[in-house]
């Protein structure tokens, strides 16, 4: 499958908060079942946009923002209050290696990322890694469907594409949820 990656050019569309009006934050906990989660990873968190909004909703989890770009590290540590206050933490990383230790985690998280990856199986299988059992993951990507914006038809995955990822990584129990307009939004476990 291709890739496209983000345009770092671009950066401040990252923040725009209009992206919550079609990736809810609220309806992505609800998915999950309203964890409480100790500690949240989020591959590819770009701004950290999303790091901070799952802050929100476990005041008491430590949120690993991690990404590949430095320039994204760089303006999460000077422009997120939530970085100032410990709660998110930026992590520069690799595409298929974030610098944790196994099982660190309750939830991985990763927002509009697949279309991105170079190689979405060692992907997914890092983010099995750092979940703890019992550990979830949530992945949202762009449906592949004509959207009134969003990366072309060739770089979106099928929901049935992405679970097959998923089922391969290890993950048990991969629920997909029509709770987007525009993208899939799928949770799986790690047992």
């Amino acid at each position: 499958m291709a890739h496209l990656k983000f345009d770092i050019a671009k950066l401040e569309r990252l923040n725009d908060p209009a992206r919550f009006d079609t990736l809810k934050p609220a309806a992505m906990w609800a998915a999950l079942g309203e964890p409480n989660p100790r500690v949240i990873v989020e591959i590819g968190a770009g701004t950290g946009l999303f790091s901070a909004a799952f802050s929100e909703r476990a005041p008491d989890a430590v949120v690993y923002a991690a990404d590949i770009e430095p320039t994204m590290i760089e303006w999460m540590r000077q422009n997120r209050p939530e970085v100032a206050s410990g709660r998110v933490v930026p992590l520069l990383a690799e595409e298929t290696h974030v610098p944790l230790p196994d099982g660190v985690a309750d939830l991985v998280v990763m927002i509009n990322l697949h279309h991105e990856l170079v190689d979405p199986a060692a992907s997914y299988a890092e983010a099995y890694r750092l979940l703890a059992a019992g550990g979830q993951l949530l992945v949202v990507d762009w449906a592949h469907a004509e959207t009134p914006k969003g990366p072309p038809l060739a770089v979106r995955a099928t929901k049935q594409q992405l679970e097959q990822y998923l089922s391969a990584a290890g993950f048990s129990r991969v629920v997909a949820h029509d709770v987007l307009a525009w993208h899939e939004l799928l949770t799986a476990w790690r047992d």
